[in-house]
């Protein structure tokens, strides 16, 4: 799968409220923001390793990475490819010695490989106009309500 027209997002924010987190991920080209909603403790997890603070066992995402590395495989990209119904999907696109691989991932374990492989995050043209008709998130809202339909 060839994918053209990537959007660089980054984690502006992580918002915390009972049971739920909010990764607010920003447009790096305009700044709108949108809400990627995950577990409580995935969003401590994606806050330490965005902090740099990790633990001493290893989670499943650095067992991923390991795993990826030692297979002589490297990642290429960190895609956020659409969303339904509240649900985002993501890619990770690997590169194996010459052949690309792309393997579905849920948002949250993609984005925990770029932040410990130090990868920049992207999302599809289409995603970002999907959610168009998002207005910009203010700093500090909690948006764990936030709810997105299919198209």
């Amino acid at each position: 799968m060839v994918y053209v027209g990537l959007v660089g997002i980054s984690i502006s924010d992580i918002v915390f409220s009972s049971g739920v987190s909010s990764l607010i991920m920003q447009n790096n080209t305009n700044g709108k923001r949108f809400p990627i909603h995950v577990s409580s403790e995935t969003g401590v997890l994606l806050r330490n390793l965005l902090k740099k603070q990790m633990t001493k066992r290893p989670h499943t995402f650095t067992l991923l990475s390991n795993c990826i590395t030692a297979l002589g495989a490297t990642i290429q990209d960190i895609i956020i490819d659409d969303t339904c119904e509240g649900v985002f999907f993501a890619k990770i696109i690997l590169n194996n010695k010459g052949t690309t691989l792309c393997l579905d991932a849920r948002p949250s374990d993609a984005i925990a490989l770029a932040l410990i492989n130090q990868l920049p995050i992207f999302a599809t043209q289409t995603l970002i106009e999907k959610l168009s008709w998002l207005d910009a998130i203010p700093s500090g809202i909690q948006t764990p309500n936030t709810f997105f339909l299919c198209h």
